[in-house]
């Protein structure tokens, strides 16, 4: 009752009780609603029951059968996220943390794991990586990835990195930026060059890798040997002004490695998966303070755009708005869904 409900567009207790109640001749169909449909707290008393590790492995197994031949996976983006309507003043609650691993071929989040607060991300990315297989697959993080603990957990799981640089590692990064400047940006560095014209502006990214000496990579994590320096040029459309900004990253891929500009590029798409759970699932907003109901909801939101985000369409292409509202009003497009 809850998934189908929730996949229907339900965020509170009540509104799973409305939706079961509205159809619960065709719930009568899958599950035996002879005893009726239970009550709110009885609702909300199960999602505060259920271990959320029991509760993804559910829903990992079913999002599994749906995509039994995946593409291999080659780019795995790691970002938090905030809940924020999980933090509450008046019970010292604070809001809750979910760590993502996200499928770039796959489009579909790998694992989450739990952490309190932002700064506890570190120790946090350490525990989902070991719960994936990453084998031979590149992942990318901000710069709260680039310590120690992080990067040795990616290279004991046979994978590569790429993290930001910023001044959180500020002698490494002040070493990386004196030489870009003398030596990296050139020219014959240059390994992209591309624009992106939409929505009023237009921005032109420039790739440019190079290897990093020895006396620098001594400085930063295990394996380190190269630098990706982005330059993006930003001209908006009523405005004379012009801004450029420079952003670096450290990988132990050799300089020669043809992916790096898209490992960087395309780490964004977990943004992406983000902002499609605050503004068509309401993410931001879930006011559920109990731990375990607010992370098995949070689970239940991320398994219902999995399934809709890589489900392969058919015909003419619609919008991840239009793809939930098909579940939301089509009762055999939701069965399709669910159970392939």
């Amino acid at each position: 009752m809850s998934i189908c409900s929730v996949c229907s567009g339900a965020e509170t207790w009540g509104q799973i009780i409305t939706w079961s109640e509205t159809h619960q001749a065709w719930l009568n169909n899958y599950v035996d609603m002879s005893q009726g449909i239970p009550s709110y707290s009885t609702i909300r008393r199960l999602f505060m029951l259920i271990k959320p590790a029991d509760f993804q492995l559910l829903l990992r197994g079913i999002v599994d059968s749906h995509h039994p031949v995946r593409k291999p996976e080659d780019h795995v983006a790691i970002d938090g996220k905030t809940l924020r309507g999980s933090h509450c003043h008046a019970k010292i609650v604070t809001a809750m943390q979910m760590v993502s691993a996200f499928s770039v071929e796959n489009r579909l989040t790998l694992g989450e794991v739990k952490t309190n607060s932002k700064s506890n991300e570190i120790t946090a990315i350490p525990v989902l990586l070991a719960l994936l297989e990453l084998e031979g697959a590149t992942v990318s993080i901000d710069a709260i990835g680039c310590n120690d603990t992080v990067i040795n957990a990616i290279l004991a799981q046979d994978a590569h990195y790429i993290v930001g640089l910023k001044r959180n590692q500020p002698s490494l990064y002040q070493a990386v930026l004196n030489y870009a400047s003398e030596k990296g940006n050139k020219i014959n560095n240059l390994v992209s060059d591309s624009f992106d014209d939409g929505h009023g502006r237009c921005i032109r990214r420039r790739y440019f890798t190079f290897a990093l000496p020895d006396s620098i990579c001594a400085k930063g994590p295990a394996k380190l040997k190269t630098c990706v320096a982005v330059e993006s040029i930003v001209s908006q459309q009523h405005s004379p002004k012009v801004n450029a900004n420079w952003r670096y990253y450290i990988t132990d891929h050799d300089a020669s490695h043809p992916g790096l500009p898209g490992y960087v590029r395309k780490h964004w798409e977990i943004e992406s998966y983000h902002w499609l759970l605050d503004v068509h699932l309401n993410d931001d907003n879930d006011k559920k303070y109990e731990e375990n109901s607010a992370e098995n909801f949070a689970r239940m939101r991320r398994f219902l755009l999995n399934l809709v985000n890589s489900k392969p369409q058919k015909g003419k292409k619609e919008s991840v708005r239009t793809r939930l509202k098909r579940i939301s009003w089509d009762r055999e497009a939701l069965v399709e869904l669910l159970f392939g």
